[in-house]
């Protein structure tokens, strides 16, 4: 191993106790992502349970849950994140996780008819993941005889998921993500510019970036940068990729133009970022935010800190996400990752105690500390958020200053027609396409995508 390699490796070793669950199969790093309270256990009204809430039940056969994800993870991170807390919880249950790999994919496990009782992924992937293999379950009906209650959870979460659902719950959320901004005090300090804060609309941020779009030293700063994937698929307009209605694309949608010239054209145009884009050929992500720190602020997933060994290398904290004039205090749609059990499960009683578990705040205060945003609405947890890492004084209030955004209906589509769109970006930032032309030309594409999709899955 390089030294290089060697170094990084001791800095994952060190931060890895704070990785977020959510960050699977490296969704975090790639185009495409709220609190409970600490009541005691086996109170009413402990985090997601109900009073009256039914307990696990001892019974004389094995129960074996086969939980699965499409994610690639590895047993090892299933279990620090997921499974060696389950079955510390419920000894009598086998716990078994497979992992997705060549040969052990859910439609590989499917084809040799392999039971799996329990599906996890961030919202968006487990409809696909769900929804594409037939293997939906409706657990309201046993959500409430195992006394789930649903008003415990953040309720645009809970409303996403119903609305995915056509109305049915057919998985209930377990951490989450938001889209927040982080900055690097540093680089203000250089230029005596302002810190942001919470509450500043588009407008106000476009204008403290220009004050950083400077050249010095043999360094172009750029003032403001956000990950296309993750701020476009998340917007604060709630409007879809797709409508799950007609399953067709929306890009003709006028909104897509001023979501486009908001968080990416405007920024894209002054001198240090176009600069870079035509010199490197890409946008300005992560990486110049933190190894080669040229870039001020960077619109980015709330459990970004937590996933990044070498975040303290810069002096950062974080604000909440700019909102747009005309929709004060509206954040962006969230990114849960999720648990839902399947069709096909055997033991279902016993899959509800186990979900109904994790979004516990026995569960939850816990993680929470850890750094992985809750997915319940008690202040305890939220102000427990990251208590337990090294950025526990960083602005972590600017994860609630906002509310989220509602949540677009997920549907099998989705991430196809969202890989259909994001190379445009780069291409309207180098002026080698006008925002319509690439709107336009993104929907005779994407029309086309879901049509073969649904050619091939007839």
């Amino acid at each position: 191993m390089k030294q290089g390699e060697t170094n990084m490796a001791t800095k994952v070793n060190k931060v890895s106790k704070y990785v977020v669950p959510a960050l699977i199969a490296g969704i975090m790093l790639t185009a495409s992502g709220c609190s409970g309270g600490g009541g005691e256990q086996g109170k009413s009204g402990g985090g997601a349970t109900a009073e009256g809430g039914s307990q696990p039940v001892k019974r004389s056969e094995p129960v074996e849950l086969v939980i699965h994800t499409n994610n690639g993870g590895t047993p090892e991170s299933f279990d620090a994140n997921y499974g060696n807390r389950i079955r510390q919880k419920f000894p009598d249950y086998k716990i078994t996780y497979i992992q997705s790999k060549a040969g052990s994919t859910l439609q590989d496990l499917l084809a040799t008819g392999q039971r799996v009782d329990i599906l996890f992924q961030t919202d968006s992937y487990y409809f696909e993941l769900a929804q594409g293999s037939k293997l939906e379950f409706d657990m309201t009906d046993l959500a409430k005889k195992h006394g789930v209650d649903l008003n415990a959870f953040e309720p645009r979460i809970i409303e996403g998921l119903k609305a995915s659902g056509g109305g049915k719950l057919y998985a209930l959320p377990v951490s989450n993500m938001i889209q927040v901004m982080y900055y690097n005090k540093s680089i203000f300090d250089k230029f005596g510019v302002p810190y942001p804060k919470d509450g500043m609309n588009w407008d106000e941020v476009q204008e403290l970036g220009k004050k950083l779009d400077r050249e010095d030293g043999g360094v172009s700063y750029i003032g403001f940068t956000a990950s296309p994937a993750h701020i476009l698929g998340n917007n604060q307009y709630s409007i879809p990729y797709v409508d799950a209605k007609t399953d067709k694309p929306t890009f003709l949608d006028s909104t897509w133009n001023k979501l486009f010239e908001t968080y990416l054209l405007t920024p894209g145009k002054t001198e240090g970022y176009q600069k870079f884009v035509t010199g490197k050929k890409k946008l300005p992500y992560r990486l110049e935010f933190t190894d080669t720190p040229m870039l001020g602020m960077f619109v980015f997933n709330s459990s970004f800190p937590f996933s990044i060994p070498n975040i303290n290398d810069i002096n950062w904290d974080l604000v909440a996400l700019p909102t747009f004039k005309e929709k004060p205090k509206v954040g962006s749609q969230s990114m849960p990752v999720v648990f839902g059990m399947t069709s096909m499960a055997k033991d279902k009683d016993e899959a509800m105690e186990v979900i109904k578990y994790l979004g516990s705040e026995e569960f939850q205060m816990p993680e929470a500390k850890k750094g992985n945003m809750p997915v319940l609405t008690s202040a305890a947890v939220r102000k427990a958020f990251a208590q337990d890492t090294p950025f526990k004084d960083k602005n972590w209030g600017a994860l609630y200053y906002n509310e989220i955004a509602p949540s677009v209906p997920k549907n099998p589509y989705l991430l196809s027609v969202e890989k259909v769109l994001t190379p445009y970006v780069q291409q309207v930032i180098e002026g080698k396409k006008d925002v319509n032309t690439a709107l336009r030309e993104a929907q005779e594409q994407a029309e086309k995508t879901i049509a073969d999709a649904k050619l091939k899955n007839k």
